[in-house]
């Protein structure tokens, strides 16, 4: 018998959590991308971002969610290349869509193939991380779940690609951000309720137990999330960018008003 939530439903709410914590930091990313209008800066804040929505947003909440899979009476196993592979994939597609809205000129047009082939990557991550599971059961497929999965896929890259490119305002983002981790979610446990058994595996089991990768996983995604809230956190928002500006002005035009009783110099 398969469970998705072995631990209890704590995994839903955490995963949740970190997905929506991953997705708002990306859209922070997004929005400092909007500012410049140099490619090769913009670029830079777009691949934050990717790093944001791709690796926090989407693979460690698959991979927190990974953690209440089991089948009962049967031992599941990860390998460790796939698994990394699987996270690779999911922040090179999203910073593929995010290149491809964030640069150049927007339109509907560019959203939608940007989306298509965004979800259609997020949902390769998921099944490379299902190749990862190595069990002494052999785990099968529902056709239709799997094509569900692609289609939530692409409807939350789309979703999250739009909102990165069109909000402004942080409350906002935060609103936006459990819509992309609800998105997610959906998309994880659509095509995780297509996983069916088929009798005893051939295979021979190889890899490691997934709680032998939280600890790496746990250091890793603690050290990106932390990078990217202070990078977030030291950036100067609108307001204080605009501040500065007024601020500059003011103290232009003071150094360059004449003194009261001074003729100016003649050449």
């Amino acid at each position: 018998m398969i469970e998705h939530f072995s631990h209890g439903y704590t995994t839903l709410p955490v995963a949740f959590l970190v997905s929506m914590t991953g997705s708002a930091l990306g859209l922070l990313l997004a929005k400092h991308a909007r500012r410049h209008a140099q490619a090769s800066r913009r670029a830079l804040w777009l691949l934050l971002a990717a790093f944001a929505i791709g690796g926090t947003g989407i693979w460690v909440m698959h991979f927190v969610a990974m953690l209440g899979f089991t089948v009962r009476d049967a031992r599941i196993l990860y390998d460790p290349w796939t698994t990394a592979l699987s996270a690779l994939i999911a922040v090179a597609v999203v910073a593929c869509g995010l290149f491809a809205i964030g640069l150049g000129r927007y339109s509907p047009l560019k959203l939608a193939v940007a989306g298509t082939l965004t979800g259609i990557g997020v949902a390769a991550m998921h099944y490379t991380g299902m190749a990862a599971v190595s069990a002494d059961v052999a785990l099968t497929y529902r056709l239709e779940y799997v094509i569900a999965s692609v289609v939530v896929a692409i409807a939350a890259a789309t979703t999250a690609l739009w909102l990165s490119w069109r909000l402004q305002r942080a409350s906002a983002m935060w609103l936006a951000a459990a819509v992309m981790a609800l998105a997610v979610n959906l998309m994880h446990y659509t095509g995780m309720l297509g996983v069916r058994t088929a009798g005893d595996s051939d295979e021979p089991l190889h890899g490691v137990d997934a709680v032998d990768l939280v600890f790496p996983m746990a250091t890793l995604t603690a050290i990106v999330l932390l990078f990217l809230v202070f990078t977030v956190v030291m950036v100067p928002t609108d307001e204080e960018l605009r501040a500065d500006e007024h601020l500059s002005s003011l103290q232009r035009r003071t150094t360059d008003r004449p003194v009261a009783g001074r003729k100016p110099p003649r050449y």
